[in-house]
């Protein structure tokens, strides 16, 4: 009996673990995405080029 109990607590553990990587994730590349659009768009249509400028600034 208990060991079905520990089973199911270290599933739903995995489960939430799993979840909130998965967002943590998400969330840098979609960072990651709109920090390089603006980069893109900043060369392309200002035509300044973007070198040597760290990824924070």
């Amino acid at each position: 009996m208990y060991n079905n109990n520990n089973l199911l607590r270290v599933g739903l553990a995995a489960i939430l673990l799993t979840t909130v990587y998965t967002a943590i994730l998400a969330s840098i590349q979609i960072t990651t995405k709109n920090r390089v659009d603006y980069l893109y768009f900043l060369e392309k249509i200002v035509g300044e080029k973007i070198e040597g400028k760290g990824f924070r600034e």
